[in-house]
This record gives C-alpha cells, sequence and structure tokens, in this order.
C-alpha cells in the first residue's frame, strides 16, 4: 500500500469570500496532481510520491511524512499535522 494523499489537520490557507469572512480550506497533496500556492492557484510543480518515515534521533522520535516533487525537491511534513489516504 502508499500513501495517495495528504490532508492538513488544524493548518492550511485561509481564502476570502464574498462577505469579507475568511474560509479555512485544508492543504492537500494528491500523488500525481500539482502543488497549490497559498492563494489555492496550481504551481508547475507535480507530486510524485509520498513517504511516512519514523525514526529516532538523540532519544527524540518524530514521524515525518516526506513529499517528492517534480522539480526534485524533497518537503518534510510532520505526521502529527496531516491525514494519509492509503490506497493501491
Amino acid at each position: 500500500m502508499k500513501i495517495v494523499s495528504l490532508q492538513s489537520v488544524g493548518l492550511g490557507a485561509v481564502f476570502p469570500s464574498g462577505s469579507y469572512e475568511g474560509i479555512n480550506e485544508p492543504y492537500v497533496l494528491k500523488v500525481s496532481e500539482k502543488l497549490k500556492d497559498g492563494r489555492s492557484e496550481e504551481l508547475d510543480i507535480t507530486v510524485t510520491e509520498i513517504n511516512y518515515q519514523q525514526g529516532d534521533f538523540d532519544a527524540y522520535g518524530f514521524e515525518i511524512y516526506t513529499v517528492h516533487t517534480s522539480d526534485g525537491h524533497i518537503r518534510v511534513l510532520p505526521a502529527d499535522k496531516y491525514i494519509a489516504d492509503w490506497g493501491e
């Protein structure tokens, strides 16, 4: 099984609505889809792979997601702030 998407929990971007109130939209990353910036505009960067990693450095445990993208970068996200959707 692989991770097919991540959705933020308690994080995200606030977009304006017609009544000058903000709408909090969770940040979503999906494999084979383009990244979005803070204004919900698509970037020319595609998510190629999402991995879960767990480790222990200096007695501090951590859990992270690594998001690999078409521009060659690896974005590191805290696992306790995102929900993973697993699939084939």
